[in-house]
């Protein structure tokens, strides 16, 4: 009898079990711990580097390995692998075609979370969710402008993720005529890249970018070559050609790799690797980003898609980290213009306008910089200031509608905050995910979550974020008159009843009308944009300078 009934449960379980054959085989899924949808983890959408295609599975394939992620520094020395080219399906149903959300998370293009986010409720909402791997740090944007290295490699990741999706989903139940890409931090700038670039055409259908832009300081490298040329240094490279020091760089140990790539901050705002405007001359099929963003934003020459951008009201706690334990702050204090962004060129007005935007931003505290002055300048120039400009550059010549989101909601799931000598007056970089992917939420969340979750998932089914109701909240796109956004703000207070929320959802025009006013002239007139990594000869000099002189700081 035991027998019996232990085949009987092995029998349903593998019913449960969802297979669903793809153009590499078979494969295999599990059950959600909660027995709501099916997860299909790491399941391969390319070779060992795209855009090669994965190798057909010799049989049945258990799509089960939850623990894959690329391989990227840490401070214990390099963690995952390189041959981690996958991604994750989540769905509940592969009858009907359903929209699709693809999740991309990275941080300064170096690292990603190793959390498994909770997609249940964008489940819930009728949604296929697929998260993706893509590599970072130089395994995905080591770029020389040689054959070795022509750059953007975790680009062509994803776009060949998209495309093995848009070959694929429908049997997972989802819609390739209905993707939406959403992405959130230097993934956000991935996401804006992705919609600019004509290798990616008709692949993506809207998108979603989170604390982040294609239009930020960082997220097209300036200096590409002279960047991995510091790295090379550092492993004692001491060769002039491109080619050489790219064959360095390659054949070199991933776990040497990984011990050199610690270590490296620079104050300009700046990652040590990023996505770059490739030399299109060397393999013109091949090439995603021939030109600068802005460029390509102002000429139209982009995915005309609907198009949200969103940032939190406090994302300099990016940099509350160095405030803690690298003496930024003392150190904008002695030399401030070291933390000029570097897409801005003031030549020899440079002293001139670093004390101009010092006394805008520091007026109170000349010889003490307080520390919400020092948050609040680095999130304005890390992301704030960015993502405004590029909604505003994409509503000036989208075809579609753009939105923009401020989210400033203090809620329970704010208070997890590392840095206790660092008050917190504000929604911390990244704490509008919580509200997107925790579902196990206290009450007096719930009412916020299930706004943000049901209009990012009504956008992700009909390209529009509004939600009739009664009443009905408006979110306006972007027009030619008013830069419209939509606010949340409100806090959770604790009463002696248990926690009560207030919370406020509205639609607002000329965000932080104060700052825009002060550096949109500033962007007008002194504005660089990146070029070329074959034309990073023309620029190299000036940078090397900033970085060895000024900008390049080392801590080890």
């Amino acid at each position: 009898m035991f027998i019996l009934l232990f085949l009987c449960g092995l029998a349903v379980t593998q019913a449960q079990n969802l297979q669903v054959n793809t153009t590499e085989g078979w494969i295999v899924g599990n059950i959600a711990s909660n027995g709501v949808y099916h997860v299909f983890y790491g399941i391969p959408y390319a070779g060992p580097a795209a855009p090669t295609p994965p190798s057909r599975y010799p049989g049945l394939f258990h799509a089960m390995d939850s623990n894959i992620i690329c391989a990227q520094p840490s401070a214990n020395g390099l963690i995952g692998i390189e041959n981690c080219l996958t991604l994750s399906i989540y769905t509940n149903n592969v009858t009907t075609p359903k929209p699709v959300v693809v999740w991309l998370n990275a941080e300064e293009y170096t690292t990603s979370s190793t959390t498994l986010y909770s997609f249940r409720r964008f489940i819930e909402e009728g949604i296929v969710v697929v998260s993706m791997n893509f590599r970072l740090s130089i395994f995905g944007f080591l770029c020389l402008g040689v054959p070795e290295a022509p750059g953007n490699a975790g680009l062509k990741d994803v776009i060949q993720g998209l495309n093995w999706i848009k070959t694929n989903i429908a049997g997972f139940g989802g819609n390739p005529n209905n993707v939406a890409l959403f992405g959130h931090g230097s993934a956000a700038a991935i996401v804006d890249l992705i919609t600019i670039s004509p290798r990616a055409q008709n692949l993506v259908h809207k998108a979603v970018a989170l604390s982040g832009s294609a239009l930020a300081p960082w997220a097209v490298a300036y200096d590409p070559a002279g960047y991995a040329n510091i790295l090379g240094e550092k492993l004692s490279y001491n060769g002039k050609s491109r080619s050489e020091l790219a064959k360095l760089l390659i054949s070199t140990d991933i776990n040497v790799l990984g011990s050199a790539l610690n270590g490296f901050k620079f104050t300009n705002n700046t990652p040590l690797f990023a996505p770059c405007i490739e030399d299109k001359n060397l393999n013109a099929n091949e090439t995603v980003l021939t030109d600068a963003p802005i460029n390509l934003l102002r000429a139209g020459n982009y995915s005309h898609i609907p198009y949200i951008a969103g940032y939190v009201n406090r994302e300099g706690t990016l940099r509350a980290e160095e405030a803690a334990f690298d003496q930024w702050r003392v150190k904008m204090q002695n030399n401030f213009t070291d933390f000029l962004q570097v897409d801005l060129d003031f030549g020899t007005n440079r002293t001139a306008m670093a004390q101009s935007i010092r006394d805008f931003y520091f007026s109170g505290s000349p010889n003490n910089l307080d520390i919400e002055d020092y948050l609040d300048y680095h999130g304005d120039t890390l992301v704030l200031v960015s993502v405004i400009r590029g909604a505003r550059e994409r509503a000036a010549t989208s075809r579609s509608e753009v939105r923009l989101l401020e989210f400033a909601y203090m809620g329970t799931l704010n208070s997890d905050w590392s840095y206790h000598e660092i008050p917190l007056k504000g929604v911390k970089h990244g704490g509008l995910l919580n509200y997107m992917f925790d579902f196990d939420l206290r009450p007096a969340d719930e009412a916020i979550m299930r706004s943000v979750v049901k209009r990012l998932a009504t956008f992700a089914h009909v390209g529009s974020p509004v939600i009739t109701g009664n009443p009905t909240i408006e979110w306006p796109a972007i027009s030619n008159d008013r830069l419209y956004y939509l606010y949340y703000s409100g806090n959770t207070l604790e009463r002696m009843d248990g926690p009560n929320t207030t919370s406020v959802e509205q639609p607002k025009f000329d965000p932080h009308s104060t700052k825009m006013t002060f550096w949109n002239p500033i962007y007008s007139s002194s504005y660089k944009a990146p070029v070329p990594v074959s034309s990073a000869r023309r620029v190299v000099g000036f940078l090397y300078v900033c970085v060895f002189s000024i900008i390049f700081v080392r801590l080890f």
